[in-house]
C-alpha cells in the first residue's frame, strides 16, 4: 500500500525527472518469456519460436488483454486513492496514532527514540492494513496478465526489504520536519529549501547503493551495443559514463531503461528484458530519449517544481491543520501540529494535494518526455520507423494503452499516450530538412 510513504510522494516527485523510457511509472505489464522477440536488427522472429504467436505486431488477443488490463488500472488508480484516505483516516480516528506514540514513549522518552519507534510502528501498522491491495495489485494482477517472475514468498520478502528501505529514509525526513516544526514558525520555508541538499544526495546515493539491493547490476554484456551506447553519450558531451544491465527480469518481463545520477554517479542502464526485445537501433533510440532528459537539464527542473510543491503543500498544511487538530484533540489523542501522533493526518493532506495536484506535476513530465523523444530522434539518428516500432512495442510488451482517455491521460499519465508520441515524431521527421 502506498500510503505508509504518501509523505515521500512530493519529496521524490523529482524522480521523475530521472525518467525511465516506459510509458508510466506505474508498474508496468510485461509478457511471458516464450512471447519475447529477437533483438537483431532483422527483426526477424527466430526459427523456434515461430509456432508462437508473436507479441509484436500485436493480436487480436492480445489487444483485448491490453484493453482489460487498462481498465483494471484506469479504476484502481482512484480506488487507491481512497483507500490510501480511508485507512489513514481510521488511523487518525480511532486514535491508534496516538496509541502508537504512547507505546513510543513508553520505549524512551527521548525525542529522537520517540520519533524512531512511532514512525516505525506506523510504518508496520500501514503495511499489515494495506497489505491485501498490495498483494492483490502487486502480486495477483501482475500474475494474472503474466507479467510477474516472482513467486510469493520473493515478493513479499523484496516488499519488506522496500519497506526498510523506505523507514530509513522517512525517519531522516520525519525527524527533520517535526524538529523545525517545533522550532520555528516558519518551518514549512526552511522544511522546503532544506529538501534541495537532501534530494540530491538522493539522487547520487540511490543508483549506488539502494537499486543494487534490489536486482543486480552488472557491465553490459553485448560489446556491440556497448559501443553503439558509449559512441551515444560520447556525441552528447558525456564522457565515460557507467553502461550497466540489470537482470529486471528477476521480478518481471517489463521493458525498460534509464540514465541517472550526478557528477560521478551518472550512469546508462538498461533491464535485460529490453535489451532482447529491442534492436540495436531501437535501443540507441531509447537511450538518446533518456540522455536528453539529462542534456535539458530535466533533473533540476523536476526537482524545482517538486521543491515548490513541497513549499506549497507545507504552507497550507500549516495554515488549514492547526484548526482541524484543535476540533478534534480528543478523537486524534494529539493537540498539536507538532506531535508526532500528527503524522497520518499530515500524510493525509499530502496525499489529497499529491492527488489534486498531479495534472501540474504529470503535465510538465509529458512536456519534458516530448522534449526528450525529440532530442533522442536527432541524436541516434535512426529512421522514423525504428523509432515508431520503438513505441508501438512498448504498447505491445507492457499492454500500454497507445490511446487512453483524454481524462486519465490528462490525470494520471507522467508520460504522453504512445500515439501521441509517435505522432510527434513522424511529423519531427517531416519537418527536418533533408539530410539532418
Amino acid at each position: 500500500m502506498r500510503c505508509y510513504i504518501s509523505f515521500l510522494i512530493l519529496l521524490l516527485v523529482f524522480m521523475g525527472a530521472n525518467s525511465t523510457f516506459g510509458v508510466e511509472k506505474t508498474p508496468a505489464a510485461q509478457i511471458d518469456d516464450s512471447l519475447k522477440i529477437d533483438s537483431s536488427d532483422t527483426e526477424e522472429i527466430p526459427a523456434a519460436a515461430e509456432t508462437i504467436q508473436p507479441v509484436y505486431p500485436m493480436s487480436p488477443e492480445r489487444s483485448e488483454m491490453l484493453a482489460s488490463y487498462s481498465r483494471h488500472r484506469n479504476s484502481w488508480r482512484f480506488l487507491s486513492f481512497f483507500i490510501d484516505v480511508i485507512l489513514l483516516v481510521i488511523v487518525l480516528y480511532t486514535g491508534l496514532s496516538g496509541r502508537l506514540r504512547r507505546w513510543a514513549e513508553a520505549i524512551s522518552r527521548k525525542k529522537y527514540f520517540v520519533y524512531f519507534f512511532y514512525t516505525m510502528f506506523f510504518f508496520i501498522v500501514m503495511f499489515i492494513l494495506g497489505f491485501p491491495v498490495s498483494y492483490y495489485l502487486g502480486f495477483v494482477v501482475e500474475h494474472d496478465y503474466g507479467f510477474s517472475n516472482q513467486t510469493f514468498s520473493e515478493w513479499f520478502v523484496e516488499s519488506l526489504k522496500f519497506l526498510g528501505v523506505s523507514f530509513i529514509f522517512a525517519f531522516i525526513l520525519i525527524s527533520i520536519l517535526y524538529w523545525l516544526i517545533n522550532k520555528t514558525r516558519h518551518w514549512w520555508l526552511y522544511f522546503a529549501i532544506g529538501m534541495l541538499p537532501f534530494a540530491v544526495l538522493l539522487i547520487i546515493i540511490v543508483p549506488v547503493f539502494v537499486a543494487p539491493l534490489f536486482n543486480k547490476f552488472e557491465p553490459l554484456q553485448n560489446e556491440t551495443l556497448a559501443v553503439e551506447m558509449r559512441g551515444l553519450a560520447e556525441k552528447a558531451g558525456i564522457h565515460d559514463p557507467d553502461i550497466f544491465q540489470v537482470n529486471a527480469s528477476k521480478q518481471s518481463k517489463k521493458l525498460n531503461a534509464y540514465f541517472t545520477g550526478m557528477f560521478n554517479t551518472k550512469r546508462m542502464v538498461l533491464y535485460d528484458n529490453i535489451i532482447e526485445a529491442l534492436s540495436v537501433n531501437e535501443l540507441k533510440y531509447v537511450m538518446g530519449h533518456e540522455i536528453g532528459h539529462y542534456k535539458m537539464n530535466h533533473i533540476w527542473k523536476g526537482l524545482m517544481l517538486a521543491l515548490v510543491m513541497i513549499f506549497a503543500a507545507a504552507f497550507l498544511a500549516d495554515r488549514i491543520l492547526p484548526r482541524i487538530i484543535r476540533r478534534n484533540s480528543f478523537r486524534f489523542g494529539f493537540n498539536k501540529l507538532g506531535n508526532i501522533a500528527g503524522l497520518p493526518l499530515l500524510i493525509l493532506f499530502m496525499t489529497v494535494f499529491e492527488f489534486f495536484s498531479q495534472p501540474v506535476s504529470n503535465g510538465l513530465s509529458r512536456y519534458f518526455e516530448y522534449q526528450a523523444d525529440e532530442f533522442g530522434y536527432r541524436l541516434s539518428e535512426v529512421s522514423v520507423d525504428n523509432a515508431r516500432v520503438v513505441f508501438e512495442k512498448l504498447s505491445a510488451y507492457n499492454l500500454s494503452d497507445p490511446e487512453p482517455s483524454p481524462v486519465i491521460e490528462f490525470w494520471f499519465y507522467d508520460h504522453p499516450a504512445l500515439s501521441k508520441r509517435i505522432e510527434n515524431i513522424q511529423k519531427l521527421n517531416e519537418n527536418m530538412p533533408p539530410g539532418v
